[in-house]
């Protein structure tokens, strides 16, 4: 394999993804989150393959290699010990490291095309319902219902977290980032400003009536504590912005009180599968949902079986 001569002239794989990583952070504005993720990935794969250090390392196998490694290691998981990784991550990790592969080649660090000779891992198969039923959701409404009837404020706060969850579908971030300002009231809608969003693309999201309910009694019980955060969701000891700490606390808190096992991500598939059984189309869902390809959409509502056409086919006439 042959190299360009590039001015910086290096051959070290570590120094070019730290450089690969600069443009992804100011040329392409990637999130932190994101860039964070390239890193893991590029840490384990060399922790993995201590022996690939340079360019000249580089050959088609290598990722073959790599994911036969991290199919059989064994790893400590809090008090469990787990070998191998599942297949998603597998594909996740191909991913992201074809991405610099090929980020290489189009600036001539490597001369001769890698990636097409690199074996794609098959995709992976899933077998777990990510979307939550109806009786969940309840369980969890429940449980806040119960652990928070006391205090207004945070049964109001609270209610407003799962119903915007529930009825917009938005990311973790999403959510955190709203302002009062991004809340329509005339034409009730909800601004996603691109700016705090993973695709980058600013949308609005119709308004379900439950969740303009909750809002209007949360923002009352705002103005009752004086709160002056422009933040929409905001702590309940002080008049600061909800954390991604907070977050995590709110699930850690609502799992054990529910008895149900769910993760903010879950909301996002309950909610594009809610759509589509309703006979949303997925141009709809994935333009509510700010993807940017119909494919990543199809990805969240694969929770629908096909039990689910029973009450369509029923209805069939000819």
């Amino acid at each position: 394999m042959s190299y360009s001569q590039n001015p910086l002239e290096l051959t070290e794989l570590e120094p070019l993804f730290q450089e690969y990583l600069s443009a992804c952070r100011y040329t392409k504005q990637l999130s932190s989150k994101t860039i964070k993720s390239y890193g893991e990935v590029f840490s384990t794969f060399q922790k993995i393959m201590p022996e690939i250090k340079e360019l000249s390392d580089l050959h088609p196998q290598m990722l073959q290699e790599f994911f036969k490694r991290i199919s059989i290691r064994k790893r400590i998981v809090g008090k469990k010990t787990v070998v191998g990784i599942r297949p998603s991550t597998i594909r996740t990790y191909y991913n992201k490291l074809l991405i610099f592969i090929r980020w290489l080649e189009h600036y001539n660090y490597i001369k001769e095309e890698l990636s097409p000779k690199i074996i794609k891992p098959p995709m992976p198969v899933y077998e777990d319902e990510r979307a939550l039923t109806d009786e969940e959701i309840a369980k969890i409404i429940a449980s806040i219902t119960l652990y928070s009837r006391k205090n207004d404020f945070i049964y109001a706060r609270d209610l407003v977290i799962i119903s915007l969850l529930i009825y917009t579908g938005i990311r973790r971030g999403e959510l955190l980032a709203l302002r009062i300002g991004d809340i329509d009231f005339q034409t009730n809608t909800l601004f996603i400003n691109g700016a705090t969003s993973k695709s980058k693309k600013s949308r609005y999201i119709p308004i379900h009536f439950s969740l303009l309910t909750q809002l209007k009694t949360y923002l009352k019980e705002r103005e009752k504590r004086k709160t002056k955060c422009e933040m929409l969701i905001v702590s309940s000891k002080s008049d600061t912005p909800y954390t991604v700490y907070g977050l995590k606390c709110w699930v850690k808190k609502y799992v054990k009180l529910s008895g149900v096992r769910f993760h903010l991500h879950r909301f996002r598939h309950t909610f594009a599968c809610k759509l589509a059984k309703q006979n949303a189309d997925i141009i709809s869902i994935m333009n509510v949902m700010g993807h940017s390809t119909t494919r990543m959409t199809e990805q969240y509502l694969r929770s629908i079986k096909a039990e689910n056409s029973r009450s369509f086919i029923e209805k069939m006439t000819f």
